[in-house]
């Protein structure tokens, strides 16, 4: 996707007035500045920029300072009005940063970066779960499930790498995406760039308009700390700038609830707030001024729990969410290919005895399950129990395994 520079005020799409409250707002952050500064900080073209200082010039909010020498570019700084000025556009809105995108190209861009109608193949998926023990019988399940662009609910017994499984769903979909730094819908300006989410990757082109960023597809993932205010545009009093929903970053990539039914409140509120999305496509915002707009729903929208799917959802929300893979309990041959990764991952040496220790006493005698995470800890902490010890580069016995188990396990 190529999105050129814009030439004109016109092609940026944006309001005189939203730009002129950018410039004074830089203004007074840099006490002075020269119009090639200015236009970079701006993301935009200095003759586009130019007139805008000209006219502000003309409105005495804006004066030339001069630095005297020759080799200098002429600097721009505030004039007393306008410093008033900037300063009574911050006490409304706080945003310092590049030029916006309207909403419309907003919009028009996410449906173009859409997954859309593509579909992964097998390869893909095994390629992006490499790091994984994985049953074939799991990826003919999710392969499906994720072409199918539905909600997905990954459920089974804490500790079977559902969130492990998760976090790898955004690799499958490799090709980066742009992202703006900021949408303006009207003349308010909500951030949208968030490098918690959005990474950044190297295909940026200089003829490409700087206002989006090349990024990898985002993967937003949160749990038990969720609110239902996060998925609102928000106003934050102190910073004065607005913050985009959990959605809307995670737009065109994978937005994860895990946990679910952890949440201060109940499922059935945030499945309330998600009907309408999840069959339309489309979320419907609104500003604390009161006005409305809606923005695609465009992702793989993945739940997560480890709870009852059936206590925490009625069954007309779980018919809606389409796929239901459950992570259970695996078989001997996968578990021992998670221990040996492990071992060779903490640089430990074990027998075949060890592990048939591990599961024929440890695991039988206390009735757990073989499930993905045991090997990953226990010997983590019988790592961490060998080098307490002075016993690094030792193999591994059978009662540092106990001891491990022991302090790992709750009896």
């Amino acid at each position: 996707m190529f999105l050129p520079k814009p030439k004109t005020l016109a092609d940026t799409g944006l309001s005189k007035e939203l730009l002129f409250r950018l410039v004074l707002r830089h203004l007074q952050e840099e006490a002075s500045l020269a119009l090639p500064a200015l236009a970079q900080r701006l993301c935009l073209r200095g003759s586009i920029v130019e007139p805008l200082l000209q006219e502000l010039k003309t409105l005495q909010l804006v004066e030339v300072r001069a630095s005297g020498r020759m080799d200098e570019p002429v600097r721009y700084a505030l004039t007393q009005k306008g410093q008033y000025e900037a300063q009574v556009l911050n006490e409304r809105d706080g945003y310092i940063g590049p030029a916006p995108i309207p909403l419309a190209a907003y919009n028009k861009l996410v449906l173009a970066q859409s997954l859309g109608e593509r579909s992964i193949r097998r390869e893909q998926l095994e390629q992006a779960l490499t790091d994984m023990v994985i049953s074939p019988e799991l990826i003919n399940a999710l392969g499906p499930a994720l072409n199918s662009r539905r909600p997905l609910l990954i459920y089974g017994h804490a500790g079977t790498g559902k969130s492990f499984l998760c976090h790898r769903f955004n690799k499958v979909f490799d090709e980066h995406i742009y992202v703006p730094h900021a949408i303006a819908v009207q003349n308010t300006i909500i951030p949208l760039f968030d490098p918690l989410y959005h990474w950044r990757t190297e295909q940026q082109d200089d003829e490409q308009d700087a206002r989006y960023i090349s990024c990898k597809r985002p993967l937003v993932m949160v749990g038990g700390e969720l609110k239902l205010n996060m998925l609102e545009v928000h106003f934050d009093r102190q910073s004065r700038q607005y913050s985009a929903p959990l959605q809307m970053k995670a737009n065109n990539g994978v937005f994860l609830i895990d946990d679910l039914g952890r949440q201060s409140f109940s499922a059935d509120e945030l499945f309330n707030r998600w009907i309408v999305p999840m069959e339309e496509r489309r979320d419907f915002l609104s500003l604390p001024n009161g006005l409305h707009f809606d923005i695609p729903f465009e992702q793989t929208l993945v739940f997560s729990t480890n709870l009852d799917p059936e206590t925490i959802a009625d069954e007309a929300f779980l018919r809606r969410l389409g796929y239901k893979l459950q992570l259970s309990a695996m078989p001997e041959h996968l578990y021992r290919d998670i221990w040996n990764r492990n071992l060779e991952s903490y640089q430990l040496s074990a027998n075949e005895s060890d592990f048939r220790f591990m599961v024929d006493k440890l695991h039988k005698e206390s009735g757990k399950p073989l499930i993905a995470c045991y090997p990953r800890d226990i010997l983590g902490i019988a790592r961490d129990i060998m080098h307490f010890n002075g016993q690094a580069g030792m193999p591994l016995n059978q009662d540092i395994l106990t001891r491990a188990w022991h302090m790992y396990c709750v009896h």
